[in-house]
């Protein structure tokens, strides 16, 4: 089967298009996790990497094998290192960036997976790839990603893509402070911050693209001196977004209603809460991380908080979220005179890399 597997290897490179694009449609069998032949193929990466990308731009039926190969092996982390350098990295970009591109989720999906690796998180975050006609005036990767997602919400730039996956990559760039950084600055070419562009979709219907944006959110967090611009409604204004998905149908008493964000009041009887424990769970650590400053405390009482994690307690089915519950709701409810009005570390353990 080796001597097999090789000659097929070796077709991906052939000179004859017809050739490689057959070969591209066999071999992606092989690819999957499950397959009996995947560590084989893993292997032979170093030799399929460049020609699996180079047919990414032939025929459709082919591009797509080739991509979906490429998803498959980059379920390996050694794999994903073969994707560590510019000019690689960025033709996986154009790839999501092309508005023609029929395999710009397929390739966002590869995107999400390359980027569970620190040094390609380092690549993209500073990843000139020249200017693309039809998305925002900026040549740099993290510039475009966010726009084709935003404009993903509804196919106007490609009828054919979603770009939900890139929400993934973007809580894995947030889990550095280079990215975090980057999400909370204005941007030289709009003047708005990423991070005010994608969290308004923390409550949209597909969960790839809710869930990635919750943990983003919930990583900016980790930014105990930004907690003031975070929480400003002039400003971030994140609060409404980390909130809205863990509010239902509850009445308030009016005092509390109308100190809380606006975008939380009056939801009406058909508000659903978030179904997902994890997105509930890394919503409350979102809250949790901006209770760990006395300013974010402060802000989160006078915003009543409170009253809609109480509310939640109360239906709440999932134990990892009524711990995280209650851990915030100590912390709001404490009396600040015994924690000195100080800061607070994180509970939870953030990834700490060192900075571009």
């Amino acid at each position: 089967m080796e001597q097999q597997l090789d000659e097929l290897v070796d077709f991906l490179a052939s000179p004859r298009s017809d050739v490689r694009q057959l070969a591209a449609t066999y071999i992606v069998s092989f690819s999957h996790p499950s397959s009996e032949h995947h560590q084989l193929l893993q292997a032979r990466a170093q030799k399929i990497v460049q020609p699996l990308l180079v047919i990414c731009h032939e025929l459709p039926v082919a591009a797509n094998s080739a991509m979906s190969t490429l998803v498959n092996m980059t379920s390996s982390l050694a794999t994903c290192e073969l994707f560590a350098n510019e000019d690689v990295l960025r033709m996986v970009v154009r790839l999501i960036t092309i508005p023609t591109s029929i395999i710009a989720d397929t390739a966002c999906m590869l995107l999400s997976n390359l980027t569970k690796k620190d040094s390609i998180c380092r690549i993209l975050a500073k990843l000139d790839v020249g200017d693309v006609p039809g998305i925002c005036d900026s040549r740099f990767a993290l510039d475009q990603l966010t726009d084709v997602f935003v404009k993903g919400m509804d196919k106007t730039y490609n009828k054919d893509a979603k770009f939900n996956f890139l929400a993934s990559v973007f809580a894995d760039v947030t889990n550095h402070p280079f990215g975090r950084r980057y999400f909370l600055e204005r941007t030289s070419y709009d003047g708005k911050m990423p991070i005010t562009k994608i969290m308004v979709f923390s409550e949209y219907p597909e969960v790839i693209r809710r869930g990635g944006v919750d943990s983003t959110m919930k990583n900016i967090c980790f930014e105990k001196e930004s907690h003031r611009e975070i929480l400003d409604s002039n400003e971030t204004n994140m609060l409404p977004y980390i909130l809205l998905p863990l509010c239902g149908p509850e009445e308030f008493e009016m005092d509390d209603m109308e100190a809380m964000p606006e975008e939380v009041q009056l939801l009406g009887d058909d508000k659903k809460r978030e179904s997902d424990p994890k997105l509930r769970a890394t919503l409350l650590e979102a809250i949790n991380l901006l209770c760990t400053t006395h300013y974010g405390r402060e802000t989160l009482r006078a915003k009543k908080v409170y009253p809609i994690l109480r509310e939640m307690h109360k239906v709440e089915t999932d134990e990892a979220c009524s711990d995280l519950n209650h851990r915030a709701v100590q912390l709001l409810m404490g009396d600040e005179s015994n924690e000195t009005k100080n800061d607070l570390e994180p509970a939870g353990d953030e990834n700490v890399f060192e900075e571009i």
